[in-house]
């Protein structure tokens, strides 16, 4: 992390302070208001979609990374390479969070260099959905929120990023780049971290081997699934996309049902 970075964190802070608001305003709005739904919980998600939807408009700019961004900009040429990288870099984070499963993505993890635009990912591990799976249960599979995209622009979300997104996938899945060697000791040193996993380990050394062969499948999936192009028949007949599993996977990302759903200290709403 560089002495000029700032994170998205960063970000919110310093639009508070100037505002005088609370940083913590909106995530008190949005629990105090399904803790009076609780007695009749079947409102509770249309609810919370609605309440996603207020702090996105009234509480929360999608615009803040880009004014950000746009303020310490020479010009609007520099702004415009700038969010370019910007958005190829995003593309690197989106594809490593999702095939490593990398979850709990808060504000303060997402580092911005202030002169280029690179990120840096402050703790990039896999996350445990039960000891020794590697898998996110989060509603969306990366953070791709509304301040991102409000800075990315409607043209990056359909046009650089995914195609970033897809062509880095299929560079990691081809055969000679051997992903599969190099994430089995990923995996196991990555399970190792966990107690159960060790002691597993000291009793029954083939459970570990299987347990490791399992996750590097399942990790290997995961970036299959981000490098899937459709039969062009199928892309013609139905008149879809070719990388149409990336373009699901990023609708999800962006629903805002499904980012009502995630935690708000991921601050969803960011």
């Amino acid at each position: 992390e560089k002495p000029d970075s700032f994170t998205l964190q960063d970000v919110y802070d310093s639009s508070c302070a100037r505002s005088g608001t609370a940083e913590i305003g909106p995530a008190l709005h949005f629990v105090s208001r399904l803790r009076s739904l609780a007695p009749s919980p079947e409102n509770i998600p249309a609810a919370a979609t609605a309440l996603f939807e207020h702090i996105c408009q009234q509480m929360v700019p999608s615009s803040l990374l880009a004014d950000d961004v746009r303020s310490h900009s020479a010009s609007p040429m520099d702004y415009w390479l700038y969010r370019e990288h910007f958005t190829f870099q995003l593309a690197v984070s989106i594809a490593l969070t999702y095939i490593i499963a990398s979850a709990h993505r808060t504000p303060a993890k997402l580092s911005i260099t202030r002169t280029l635009g690179n990120i840096c990912l402050s703790e990039l591990v896999p996350t445990q959905a039960t000891p020794g799976l590697l898998h996110s249960k989060e509603p969306v599979p990366f953070r791709l929120t509304p301040a991102i995209q409000s800075f990315v622009t409607e043209l990056g979300l359909e046009g650089i990023l995914p195609f970033a997104i897809h062509r880095i996938a299929q560079r990691l899945t081809e055969p000679d780049h051997l992903l599969r060697d190099f994430l089995d000791l990923y995996v196991r040193d990555e399970l190792m971290h966990m107690p159960s996993v060790r002691a597993l380990a000291a009793s029954n050394p083939s459970a570990l081997a299987e347990m490791c062969d399992r996750n590097v499948k399942l990790i290997s999936f995961r970036a299959n699934q981000l490098a899937e192009t459709l039969p062009a028949k199928e892309v013609q007949d139905k008149e879809l996309s070719p990388m149409q599993p990336l373009i699901q996977m990023m609708v999800q990302a962006v629903a805002p049902a499904n980012l009502a759903k995630m935690d708000f200290v991921w601050m969803p709403w960011l």
